[in-house]
């Protein structure tokens, strides 16, 4: 596989951001910051993989992160975080992601100030520029680094850049965290937290859907989102089954979005 034109002088500029520097890579174990990460253990002069270690994410995703890491030989550490603990956080307002990136941002620039390491880079890209991402605002307060933003860098590229390294998160779904599945202004607790974390994982598990979303409204309604092209697949499963197991974890209806997954789809009311 070769690289277009265009594509590998956006690879050298990601290589001219990283080359002789120290950096801490905020890492989720994801397509965007695993790329992240093996270009910084490529061409950076030292490299650490910051995970977050919290309710908003699967222990699945942390295993995950944790294994990309020894697999390439990353130096790698979880932090411990509790956004339930703020307040400000858990009622849910529209700048959510602000509040959550600012303080977990915050405790990184600890880390990097105490190491005295260069940069701190993470992975938002140029589509995200289209989504309601109000914690873009965060990153540049803290002046965290944005390789793929400064390099025009699109998911596409990503793919296409993971493919040409031969990652093993080279077709990984796009993720986010368990916040992302309450509507704004909907309180965000513990419980809601771990029902749609069980429901999705009881869909993946039992019926194989890889991209999907398991909203969660009022308290009680389920809106799950999985790709258009399976919304028949999931139609002709056992619905009684998805609905027994989806009512024992303490939702009241159960519906299927027609317009199928959505990353981000609970921001349309911003865009």
């Amino acid at each position: 596989m070769t690289l277009t034109n265009s594509l590998n002088n956006k690879l050298q500029i990601l290589k001219e951001i990283l080359k002789d520097r120290s950096v801490i890579v905020a890492f989720s174990g994801g397509i965007d910051s695993s790329l992240l990460a093996f270009l910084s253990k490529k061409y950076a002069q030292k490299v650490l993989l910051i995970t977050v270690n919290s309710v908003l994410y699967s222990e699945e995703e942390i295993n995950e992160a944790t294994s990309f890491a020894k697999t390439h030989d990353i130096n790698h550490e979880l932090i411990e975080a509790d956004p339930l603990s703020n307040q400000l956080f858990t009622t849910n307002p529209p700048n959510r992601c602000y509040i959550c990136k600012k303080e977990i941002f915050t405790k990184i620039r600890e880390i990097k100030s105490a190491r005295n390491y260069d940069l701190i880079i993470e992975g938002s890209n140029m589509d995200d520029l289209g989504d309601y991402r109000p914690g873009l605002k965060a990153l540049k307060e803290l002046k965290i680094t944005s390789p793929y933003l400064e390099a025009k860098v699109t998911k596409n590229d990503i793919r296409e850049l993971s493919r040409f390294f031969a990652l093993e998160t080279e077709s990984k779904p796009s993720g986010a965290c368990f916040a992302s599945r309450v509507p704004y202004d909907q309180e965000i607790s513990r419980e809601k937290l771990n029902m749609v974390q069980r429901a999705e994982k009881y869909l993946k598990d039992q019926y194989g859907f890889k991209q999907l979303r398991v909203r969660i409204h009022e308290g009680s309604l389920a809106r799950i989102e999985v790709l258009h092209d399976e919304i028949k697949r999931f139609l002709n499963g056992d619905l009684d089954a998805i609905i027994s197991f989806f009512k024992e974890l303490g939702f009241n209806y159960i519906t299927i979005d027609l317009e199928g997954f959505r990353s981000g789809s609970l921001n349309e009311i911003f865009t």
